[in-house]
């Protein structure tokens, strides 16, 4: 549950109530757990989610073990766990891409997306030279901190008050103003992001905005030791990037900013 006090919450709907049931009982796996526990954890009295549990029992979501009587997931929530996501569905039509650039440079490599004032880091693969670098599925970072969402934001034209929203995340150093109007000019004009040695000492990191079929936008980067990613290999690198993931645009029709395309190919 959130950190918020029980009297900040809004009351807990039935829809509310049964979704962090199927959630809680999801974390526990198998083995399940009993109602004292399933109550405690969606903070609810014990009738109240026994309802809930009788409704969800209904449609085979969840059973209850004869002998202790605790609750786990039944088949019914099979499809769901069956379903692609959307994200998911982008994370496996770009990995291949992103192994491709992986082995090319052999660099470490990311694809993340906006969420809010963040880069969400959706999938990375891994050199087989080791990289010190902090970096995990599911991390979000600042958008104006990382190459990354710097491309991002340069591939959507972030302008004026827009630009001091995504500022006003807190930051351990965080860029002026000025710094990321040029990131984004950068970006308008080359086609690439980039960033050196401002999150991590000796690390640097170039990335390339993706246009989806569906019209969303992620990123692709490469995440170097600055000594490996000087200024003319970083140029080389965006195209390398922009290269590996027209590679695979005709079956999954994404896109990059057209600078980076061959002038045969624009």
């Amino acid at each position: 549950m959130s950190g918020t006090s029980p009297e900040e919450r809004a009351p807990l709907s039935s829809i509310d109530r049964a979704l962090l049931v199927v959630e809680f009982l999801a974390r526990r796996g198998p083995e399940g757990a009993p109602l004292s526990d399933i109550a405690a954890a969606v903070e609810s009295n014990k009738a109240t989610v026994h309802h809930t549990l009788r409704s969800l029992r209904y449609r085979d979501w969840v059973n209850q073990d004869p002998d202790n009587g605790y609750y786990f997931l039944g088949d019914g929530v099979d499809p769901i766990i069956r379903y692609t996501t959307r994200t998911q569905f982008v994370v496996d039509q770009l990995h291949p891409a992103l192994v491709a650039i992986c082995h090319r440079f052999n660099e470490l490599v990311h694809l993340g997306k906006l969420s809010g004032q963040v880069v969400t880091y959706l999938d990375k693969v891994e050199p087989d030279r080791p990289i010190r670098v902090v970096s995990y599925i599911g991390r979000n970072a600042p958008a104006v901190t990382t190459a990354l969402g710097r491309a991002l934001l340069g591939a959507n034209n972030v302008t004026g008050a827009e630009i001091d929203w995504y500022l006003s995340v807190p930051t351990d150093t965080p860029p002026t103003r000025a710094a990321i109007e040029e990131c984004i000019e950068h970006v308008h004009r080359y086609g690439w992001g980039m960033e050196v040695e401002e999150n991590e000492a000796g690390i640097a990191c170039v990335a390339v905005p993706v246009d989806l079929k569906n019209g969303e936008r992620v990123a692709v980067s490469v995440t170097a030791p600055a000594e490996r990613l000087g200024a003319a290999t970083r140029e080389a690198v965006a195209y390398g990037i922009a290269e590996e993931i027209s590679a695979i645009a005709g079956s999954t029709g994404v896109s990059v900013p057209e600078v980076l395309l061959p002038r045969s190919a624009r």
